[in-house]
């Protein structure tokens, strides 16, 4: 295999790994966000 289609086949790769991951981060970031909603709608009101 020449270096230029290994080259190619390993940024693909490389694109794909990043945008899931990237995916994933932002999940975890929103799953935070709902997770403290839904603690401060159980928590009475102390205010």
């Amino acid at each position: 295999m020449n270096n230029l289609p290994l080259f190619i086949a390993g940024f693909l790769i490389s694109c794909i790994v990043i945008a899931a991951i990237g995916i994933l981060i932002y999940a975890a970031v929103l799953d935070g966000r709902y997770e403290r909603e839904q603690q401060a709608e159980r928590a009475p009101d102390t205010a």
